[in-house]
């Protein structure tokens, strides 16, 4: 069985934040990556350490991926995955 690519435009400030936020969150939940947004959720508080930070660095990177570069620019510095 093969992995399918999913890609979605870079989100650059003209193109429409709310429908690059929704293409956004699909893309981290078939990767498996959507728990890292939510900080509350009680999944992130029991899982282990490392596991946790993996999660989270894949987030953030895949999200950072997929930000044209003027906007990755502006916020290469964020670590906190909701805040991107």
């Amino acid at each position: 069985m093969f992995k399918r690519k999913s890609e979605i435009e870079k989100f650059n400030e003209r193109n429409n934040f709310g429908l690059w936020s929704i293409k956004m969150q699909a893309l981290l939940t078939t990767q498996g990556l959507a728990k890292a947004l939510d900080h509350e959720d009680e999944l992130l508080t029991i899982m282990k350490v490392a596991k946790r930070i993996d999660l989270m660095e894949r987030a953030n990177s895949t999200i950072l991926l997929n930000l044209l570069d003027e906007i990755l620019i502006e916020v290469a510095d964020e670590k906190n995955v909701a805040a991107l």
